[in-house]
């Protein structure tokens, strides 16, 4: 894909989840949504859960599937990035593990209000307990996954549904015999911060 074709399939991926996010309560109540413009990025780094989810079509609804699409349409082109180290998650959960900043201060598309992440997490991971500062809204796009939060009782997630955290509010992840697929949006304090294991 040329480097115009390459701009394309970012915007379709900034179309489609702006038509997501203004069909979904939850998600429009949490981040309203922000006019934001094309951004000029880095050099496109890669991580090797892109290549997996590039080639995963299972999973997703109706509602998801158009941002599900267009997120594996941009795979090969997006500034992947992974917060954490081998010491922290092991080198498997880095190999099936990768998120990217679609929108955001530092993200493909510039917002100092928001930031919406596309997150993957291959089968039978376990991203351990963690929090961060920023508020934070997941809404599953396929796959699906069990949650956890202090506060909560456990549940799991399919596509379509969200699941709150609160600022520093701590908080895990377990995958089974499904990988999960991810819009992860962040507001208010600590917007420009990172996830931290929590002691």
């Amino acid at each position: 894909m040329s480097q115009p074709d390459s701009s394309l399939a970012f915007a379709n991926a900034y179309h489609a989840l702006t038509m997501l996010v203004a069909a979904t309560p939850p998600l429009l109540g949490f981040a309203g949504w922000p006019l934001a413009l094309p951004n000029t990025k880095p050099t496109r780094r890669h991580v090797p859960a892109a290549d997996i989810l590039r080639d995963w079509a299972d999973g997703h609804i109706e509602a998801t599937l158009t941002l599900r699409d267009a997120v594996r349409d941009v795979c090969d082109f997006a500034d992947w990035q992974q917060t954490y180290t081998k010491d922290e998650v092991g080198a498997d959960f880095l190999a099936r593990y990768g998120y990217f900043e679609l929108v955001g201060p530092t993200g493909h598309f510039q917002s100092d209000t928001i930031r919406a992440y596309i997150a993957y997490w291959g089968a039978h991971l376990y991203y351990p307990w963690h929090q961060h500062e920023a508020e934070e809204l997941y809404y599953i796009i396929a796959g699906k996954a069990l949650f956890e939060a202090e506060g909560c009782p456990p549940e799991t997630l399919r596509p379509g549904d969200t699941r709150h955290h609160l600022s520093n509010q701590r908080h895990a992840m377990t995958t089974t015999d499904s990988p999960v697929l991810a819009l992860v949006l962040w507001r208010g304090a600590g917007l420009t911060g990172l996830p931290r294991m929590s002691a």
